[in-house]
């Protein structure tokens, strides 16, 4: 009579743990979306530099150097908090002497990195194209990102197209297997990212990169045409799923 009971209570508790299995049976779909943006910002990358024997002279060198880049800036009406210079660096310059067949000190160099960021259509382009490379003896960059607002919208866009593509795959699947979707139990998402060669930062930025040299005459203007930077997402969602 005991293991009869125990026999019992034994199927009870695994039909409500077969019900309990069946009444959770859910569904996950991973949905993609992809969106193509002509990026609205651009830097100007320069490597600010002086070279001296002198260490003192050489550091002090290069702040005045920078300072002076500043005051062109404010005199031809250009916000000179545009200039953002993240580093600054002296080292010892070696050179081979084949006399003593060695590397001996050839003096020191001073290095600041510069970058003006603006917006492709800022109408002081052109001149500060023309500062750097009159006053500054070195080759430069441009780099295309996308805006801030333009970060945001292509966000919204992108997790909306997910979602609605997470659904869509969701009902195909339901309906070729006979059941019926239920409430959302669980959402899984990463930040957005780049598609393209320059994924250097893990995250959507750099678009295009243009050398430019001394020798370039063109306005700048004139040249900035950036590739269209493409951005994905995807979202993993998942449905409880019932029989109809």
């Amino acid at each position: 009579m005991k293991k009869t009971a125990f026999l019992f209570v034994a199927i009870l508790l695994s039909g409500f743990v077969f019900g309990q299995s069946a009444a959770s049976s859910q569904i996950t779909v991973e949905g993609k979306s992809s969106v193509k943006v002509i990026p609205e910002d651009l830097s100007f990358v320069v490597n600010l530099s002086v070279k001296d024997n002198n260490y003192t002279r050489c550091a002090e060198m290069a702040v005045e150097k920078m300072g002076n880049i500043k005051q062109l800036f404010v005199k031809n009406g250009i916000d000179e908090d545009l200039l953002k210079a993240n580093s600054y660096s002296i080292r010892e310059v070696q050179k081979y002497d084949p006399e003593l067949r060695q590397s001996v000190s050839d003096g020191y160099e001073a290095n600041i990195p510069v970058t003006i960021r603006t917006k492709r259509d800022y109408k002081k382009n052109d001149k500060i194209f023309e500062l750097i490379k009159d006053n500054l003896e070195s080759n430069f960059n441009l780099n295309f990102y996308l805006s801030d607002e333009q970060m945001d919208a292509v966000k919204e866009k992108l997790i909306t197209l997910a979602v609605k593509d997470a659904r869509q795959k969701a009902e195909w699947i339901a309906k070729a297997s006979e059941t019926a979707l239920g409430k959302i139990k669980n959402i899984q998402y990463g930040e957005p990212r780049m598609i393209g060669a320059f994924n250097n930062r893990n995250e959507l930025m750099v678009s295009d990169i243009m050398p430019i040299t001394r020798e370039a005459s063109a306005k700048i203007t004139e040249v900035l045409s950036p590739d269209e930077i493409e951005m994905q997402t995807s979202i993993v969602v998942s449905w409880e799923i019932s029989e109809n």
